[in-house]
């Protein structure tokens, strides 16, 4: 109950964070903080807490945390890159809405990186999100660049590293179930 309580402060921490603070912040540790906040914690609760139950062992425990925590990183990371590559249909809102909200992802962080002095990075900053059309031509700047791919390939390095997590199991259904659950995480399309 402990653990459960402590990831829900932290979610909810995370969350109140995100609205009264996030905003137009384009800060690698900062978004890093958030995802682990809104959603690895709750990923890495999820994998504990069925090894607790499951065994005392505390190197088997520790190894599904961080199993979990990998895989919740890399899950969030691939959601936020939907945000400017899914159909808006299926992925239920406008491209870009989070940069429209003024919440900074990874690709708008690395998209920053790359073109620091570019006039519509440095609004964001300066807190104009509030300027759909500039924001519109951010998301379709970052959508051209380079990016997406970039997210993707760190995406796809949590993923690898959530999979060696595994590695010191013996080779099972249940090790096959959760090495194709992290590979899903990047493979999805919604």
């Amino acid at each position: 109950m402990r653990l459960f309580a402590e990831t829900l402060a932290v979610i909810v921490n995370g969350e109140l964070t995100q609205l009264f603070s996030a905003r137009g912040v384009i800060n690698r540790d900062n978004y890093y903080q958030r995802i682990y906040a809104k959603t690895a914690s709750l990923f890495e609760m999820s994998t504990r807490s069925a090894a607790m139950v499951n065994t005392e062992n505390k190197s088997t425990i520790e190894t599904l945390r961080k199993f979990g925590y990998e895989l919740g990183m890399a899950f969030q990371i691939v959601d936020d890159l939907l945000d400017f590559t899914g159909e808006p249909s299926a992925v239920g809102k406008p491209l870009g809405s989070d940069l429209l909200q003024g919440l900074v992802t990874l690709p708008a962080i690395y998209y920053a990186e790359m073109n620091p002095d570019h006039p519509d990075v440095r609004s964001l900053a300066a807190g104009g999100w509030g300027d759909h059309e500039r924001m519109e031509r951010l998301v379709q700047s970052i959508r051209a660049s380079d990016a997406i791919p970039k997210a993707m390939r760190e995406a796809g390095q949590s993923v690898e590293r959530a999979i060696a997590c595994l590695a010191p199991f013996e080779e099972s259904e249940e090790r096959i179930a959760l090495e194709n659950l992290a590979r899903y995480v990047v493979d999805r399309k919604i």
